[in-house]
């Protein structure tokens, strides 16, 4: 087998969630190009003075206005790109935003997130063009990950927001200063005839910071597995033997809990929660039982 496909499997199937999503967008960008090609050539038989792109704007392109809504839209366009230049951009994000908040998070966050955030800002383009009357111009389309990315951009500034970044591989930035620039950028080009879904990025931005608010507890919150970790203490009076503990071995023991389940949770943030080995994940549980 060629070479090039072995290694696309083998990212498929082993590679980071980045780069996963990465090659998504670019498959999703080559079917597209192959719609219409076929579609310009008349193959499906479609006059094509009555059309352009249909095939590609009807199963990738969301509509937000003087369309038809096509429900499957609000995740397939966030995988979809008609510009070489767009894909490139947004895969360039993608990438240092994505491959970062996954060493912190873990993949299945990361993938949550990327759907999530970016179908909370498809909403919110939808809704603004609902609402104000200087948008509803006649059929507007929204497509491409960039909502998606704000979404995994603000949460990582939030949650990290002394992380330090190379601009242009040169100038030192927190994080967190780079987030709110693109934040403002995209808040007052709003109603600009620059032909950029800017409300859908603001939405995906304020999702993502909503998930470190609701999800984020000093290391980690998991919501999908009905656990949120608090470094808090416990409530649980500890017995040995039959016995009632001291006060001191009480705080021992309670000292001793605390430390392990930070040392698991930092695991986790590092490594993933498929990363620990049974005996941690029964420890997890247990201690979610006593939270």
């Amino acid at each position: 087998m060629n070479p090039l496909i072995e290694q696309l499997k083998y990212q498929f199937k082993s590679g980071t969630m980045t780069i996963r999503l990465v090659l998504a967008n670019v498959l999703v960008f080559i079917l597209i190009q192959l719609l219409n090609v076929l579609e310009r050539l008349q193959i499906f038989g479609i006059p094509k003075v009555l059309t352009s792109d249909y095939f590609s704007h009807y199963f990738f392109a969301l509509p937000v206005g003087g369309s038809g809504f096509t429900p499957w839209t609000l995740i397939s366009s966030l995988f979809a790109h008609f510009s070489l230049w767009h894909l490139l951009g947004n895969l360039l994000f993608l990438y240092f935003a994505g491959s970062t908040y996954e060493r912190f998070f873990g993949a299945l966050r990361l993938l949550q997130l990327y759907v999530l955030g970016g179908v909370a800002g498809n909403f919110t383009e939808i809704l603004a063009h609902s609402i104000f009357p200087a948008l509803q111009i006649g059929n507007v389309y929204v497509l491409g990950a960039s909502g998606s990315i704000m979404a995994i951009f603000m949460a990582l500034a939030f949650s990290q927001p002394q992380l330090k970044v190379q601009l242009f591989g040169v100038i030192p930035l927190r994080i967190y200063m780079l987030a709110l620039f693109f934040f403002l950028k995209d808040l007052s080009s709003i109603g600009t005839a620059d032909q950029i879904a800017h409300f859908a990025h603001i939405g995906g931005a304020l999702f993502g910071i909503w998930s470190i608010q609701q999800f984020w507890h000093i290391r980690l919150s998991r919501p999908w597995l009905g656990i949120q970790w608090k470094k808090s203490s416990s409530n649980l009076k500890v017995k040995k033997g039959g016995r009632p503990l001291t006060d001191d071995q009480f705080r021992a023991s309670k000292q001793a809990r605390q430390e392990r389940l930070d040392t698991i949770l930092d695991k986790i943030s590092k490594k993933g929660y498929d990363a620990l080995s049974k005996e941690e994940k029964d420890f997890l549980f247990q201690q979610s039982k006593d939270v």
